[in-house]
């Protein structure tokens, strides 16, 4: 993030969270010894043994394109850079050790092709598994273009990761002037003796926690022991640049250990990355999946909540308590409306639809009606006034319906259709009572389906606890026989 601001009339930038260097990126010794390789399974030996012999592929490699040491120190630098915040189960060490190679070839100005350098690789792989006779790789067909993709998408990883900031410096320059000043460049074999030193500490992680100027200090600082020259100790020739005798010690060390270990062998390490990658898989599913089942548990949560359960148990119980009605009560209940003084089958004149029927406790009361409507409704011998028409002739009586638009029943006629609404009503409560039964049947679908699963997650984690007891056993049988 950058920011322009003005301090004293004068324009300002301030770059926020970025940090710009010309020297080399140096790191923590923590940061250095936990890193991505050793959380995916791989100990800390067969990480130094892969760096090894992917900084030895390059150091070939670059002999083979003719390429400067500068670019070879580059690439092996670069390297190194990658795999302290990436793993090596994750990404392949050898497209990486070909696209460092690559890049280290255009930042020093040596630029050479993807073909090439392909070709050089593919050559080295079949040198050490002792090919005969030994092939070119054809450009045209499939395993060409995929080992090109494999470089290209390796290279943006590095750059990504690396922050485009791929400077590097080199002790190089610090040995010729620090022999200058000993008067000892004439010394050819001191020179060359420092010189194979700081070549081969390229191999180890040094350039990544001490400055060119320590490394160029304390590779002098062994050949001349080495060779039992003398050098001026009082005071310290070393101190001119800020170097002490204990990192002199410190890089002679870590670089004479290099020499005391055995020859990396590819195939055991290939097959220690195979291992690694399977169980970096077989983890990264099982988390995928425990993702994908507390997703569902979250989507479906309201459908396994008790109190919704709950409630549509209780809508059930109130939808099939509703007993069917007989069309015998529904017939006696028609003459009983009838006998309470209506033509039509209800009190007062009005009516209620089917679901009032059934429960008498629900029916709705109406207001009887008034004095004044009671005398122009009926004639003083109490019958009730017939209705005309604007004709003259008497008008037909207005025919009331109930609220589903069905007519209501009258005394001695449509015993047909009290019977029909009767077998209707019972097949609406059957229908009731199968919906009800199918949503039970439903909730404990769900029910089982959510216990299994649950069952299969512990499953899951009760392997993986099973997994890390057996490799702490391995390792402490391990580390007892060393």
């Amino acid at each position: 993030m950058v920011m322009a601001t003005f301090v004293n009339g004068q324009h300002k930038t301030d770059y926020g969270h970025i940090f710009l260097t010309t020297d080399n990126v140096l790191y923590d010794k923590e940061r250095i010894e936990k890193t991505p390789s050793r959380d995916d399974g791989i100990s800390k030996e067969d990480e130094r043994d892969i760096r090894i012999l992917g900084c030895e592929m390059i150091q070939s490699a670059g002999l083979l394109l003719q390429l400067p040491q500068v670019a070879m120190a580059t690439a092996q630098i670069l390297f190194h850079r990658f795999y302290v915040s990436k793993s090596l189960v994750v990404h392949n060490f050898e497209h990486l050790a070909m696209a460092c190679i690559f890049l280290a070839a255009k930042v020093e100005e040596y630029p050479r092709r993807v073909r090439d350098v392909i070709n050089v690789f593919y050559h080295i792989d079949q040198v050490r598994q002792k090919a005969d006779p030994i092939q070119v790789m054809g450009f045209t067909g499939q395993m060409y273009f995929k080992q090109k993709n494999d470089v290209i998408k390796a290279e943006r990883w590095l750059l990504k990761e690396l922050g485009f900031l791929v400077h590097v410096k080199y002790p190089h320059k610090v040995i010729i002037v620090v022999m200058k000043l000993l008067e000892q460049s004439q010394n050819t074999e001191l020179v060359q003796l420092s010189w194979n030193f700081m070549n081969d500490a390229l191999r180890t992680d040094l350039f990544l926690r001490y400055t060119p100027d320590q490394i160029g200090c304390a590779c002098i600082w062994l050949a001349a022991r080495i060779k039992k020259i003398v050098l001026p100790e009082n005071p310290a020739w070393y101190l001119i640049f800020d170097v002490t005798k204990e990192q002199c010690e410190d890089i002679s060390k870590a670089i004479l250990g290099l020499y005391c270990l055995p020859r990396p062998d590819p195939i055991k390490l290939q097959r220690t990355i195979k291992v690694a990658r399977e169980a970096f898989e077989s983890r990264k599913s099982f988390e995928k999946s425990k993702r994908e089942s507390k997703s569902q548990l979250l989507k479906e949560g309201d459908k396994f909540s008790p109190i919704v359960n709950a409630s549509r148990t209780s809508d059930a119980k109130k939808e099939t308590s509703t007993p069917p009605i007989n069309s015998s009560d529904q017939h006696s209940k028609s003459k009983k409306n009838e006998n309470n003084g209506s033509d039509y089958g209800s009190k007062n004149g009005a009516l209620k639809s089917r679901k009032h029927r059934t429960s008498p406790q629900q029916r709705r009361r109406y207001p009887s009606l008034s004095p004044d409507r009671r005398k122009r409704s009926y004639d003083s011998r109490g019958y009730k006034k017939k209705r005309y028409s604007s004709s003259g002739s008497e008008a037909s009586p207005r025919k009331r319906k109930y609220r589903d638009g069905s007519s209501p029943t009258r005394k001695g006629r449509n015993n047909s259709s009290s019977d029909s609404d009767s077998s209707s009503t019972s097949t609406d409560s059957e229908a009731v009572k199968e919906e009800a039964r199918r949503r039970k049947h439903e909730e404990k679908k769900k029910l089982a389906e959510k216990q299994k699963l649950k069952e299969t997650i512990r499953q899951l984690e009760r392997d993986r606890e099973k997994k890390h007891k057996v490799k702490g056993q391995k390792d402490s049988i391990k580390s007892k026989h060393k």
